[in-house]
């Protein structure tokens, strides 16, 4: 798929000029429609002075025109940086500093997000909707159609990481890093041009997944900018979506608050969650409720997407994570990076056309990750004989406890267990004698109570005992980063007020 997106968006829209391809909440865009507009996107900002290679924030809320500012970046040759708007500013200002921004797409609403940014962007502000009170263009004005030389491996996207170990690093993904992983997820998982799309990421956190495996297929993709389970409900109804995708913590809130036939879902045919590990137990009861397909998948910022899955046809090992998807190789290596035996856990490391070589203006962050042509994961995993991979947690999560190697995983995977806890966090704490030992932060069930000896009991049972959490908090809610992951690191130093 060595092919730019403009290339692709130009054969999709000529074979399938009048198909719906994005459905928002109060417009849509047929192929051809979209094909256009990217080519007016693209005359707007060469008018403002954007030139191949220069860097556009895209301060946007999930909506059609953020797919078409991206696929209009695109055939200029320019490079779409998501903002994530509900970042600290100073975070913003460094992030936008970083990757060198020349200019801004966003909504009025967001103006005081930027304003530290403006002696560096204005007038180049880019306004959808209205205009906001600084200077710019409106986003739906007429410019002359404009396409550029690009190269596939032209840089397209700064892929920011949710920062679950501190500061972000924008991920340089090219054209053809999205495009190598859409077909991917196309030939593996079978995603097909009948299908309507669903995904339930955030507008900054991944926004290509909204679009990237329709646009190689010709499907259809609704974005509804909402975290009400209910309301998305009524979405798979109205637009009869097919697959959707989310967080699994968005999938228990749907089985928490949608009722069995409230809503017609007959329509789904297939629940892709990644972001973390899904239960067997979660799995069957989605399955019964939805009557469709839930199929976990592990992926990356730094990988462009999936590049593990476990589809219908692997079910017989339910709690793993998955295998590898065609395009993308993984192997895992001790600390010295020598490969380990089968069955044995290790670093992951990956490598494919669907990965990034680098961040953007980091170079020795790009060193350590990229090394030899593979991505280091940081994640531990194991594999089977039959080829399946098994998530056992971070690097950064790893637990020392007595010298003995502890994996908060499968701490929480016993935990997740008990019939009256709703969702479970492990993390290190440090004891002035013992020093490292697991605290459990639990989240109850509606209704449900439960003590800590009570928990410590049940993990007894089925944990050595050196692996039972000496610290229980229970806490109303996890706190969790913008693309729904938990937020580990806020956990670490933060204390329960309702402690037990």
């Amino acid at each position: 798929m060595n092919r730019t997106l403009g290339e692709v968006l130009e054969s999709t829209a000529n074979r399938w000029p009048d198909k719906l391809a994005l459905v928002g909440d109060e417009s849509r865009l047929t192929w051809s429609e979209l094909n256009a507009e990217a080519d007016r996107l693209a005359g707007l900002f060469l008018r403002l002075g954007i030139r191949r290679g220069d860097a556009v924030g895209l301060c946007l809320s999930k909506r059609p025109e953020m797919v078409v500012a991206f696929l209009g970046l695109a055939r200029l040759g320019a490079v779409a940086a998501p903002v994530n708007f509900k970042l600290h500013s100073g975070h913003i200002e460094d992030l936008c500093r970083v990757g060198s921004l020349r200019a801004m797409v966003l909504e009025p609403r967001f103006d005081a997000v930027i304003e530290p940014l403006l002696p560096h962007l204005a007038p180049r502000l880019v306004y959808v909707g209205a205009m906001g009170k600084y200077e710019g263009v409106l986003y739906s004005e007429d410019a002359p159609s404009t396409r550029n030389k690009v190269a596939f491996d032209d840089p397209v996207y700064f892929n920011y990481t949710s920062g679950t170990t501190g500061r972000p690093k924008g991920a340089v993904a090219t054209h053809a890093n999205i495009l190598w992983n859409a077909v991917s997820g196309v030939d593996t998982l079978g995603f097909y041009a009948e299908d309507v799309f669903l995904c339930m990421f955030s507008a900054f956190s991944h926004p290509h997944e909204q679009f990237h495996r329709s646009l190689v297929v010709g499907a259809t993709s609704v974005m509804i900018d909402t975290l009400s389970p209910r309301i998305v409900a009524q979405a798979i109804e109205k637009h009869r979506i097919t697959w959707m995708m989310a967080v699994p913590s968005f999938y228990e809130m749907m089985l928490a608050h949608v009722g069995p036939g409230q809503f017609d879902v007959a329509s789904l045919r297939v629940l892709e969650a990644g972001g973390a590990w899904c239960s067997a137990e979660m799995l069957e009861r989605l399955e019964r409720m939805f009557k469709c397909n839930f199929m976990p998948v592990w992926g990356s910022t730094e990988t462009s997407g999936v590049v593990l899955a476990l589809t219908p046809e692997q079910r017989r090992a339910p709690t793993a994570t998955g295998m590898v998807v065609d395009h993308y190789e993984v192997k895992i290596v001790d600390s010295g990076g020598e490969p380990v035996p089968v069955g044995e856990t290790g670093e992951m490391l990956v490598r494919g056309p669907g990965v990034c070589r680098s961040y953007v203006n980091m170079p020795h962050e790009s060193k350590v990750a990229f090394a030899d042509g593979w991505y280091r994961t940081s994640d531990l995993v194991h594999r089977d004989e039959a080829g399946f991979f098994w998530f056992d947690g971070r690097k950064t999560d790893l637990l020392k406890v007595g010298g003995i190697r502890v994996f908060p995983l499968e701490i929480e995977r016993v935990i997740g267990e008990h019939r009256a806890v709703a969702e479970v966090v492990v993390v290190r704490a440090e004891e002035r004698l013992r020093g490292e030992t697991p605290r459990a932060i639990v989240v109850l069930k509606e209704k449900q109570t439960l003590s800590a000896s009570a928990l410590r009991a049940f993990c007894r049972r089925r944990l050595a005992n050196y692996k039972v959490p000496r610290q229980v908090e229970f806490w109303a809610e996890l706190p969790r980063l913008p693309n729904g992951k938990v937020d580990r690191q806020t956990i670490r130093g933060r204390r329960a007020t309702e402690a037990d």
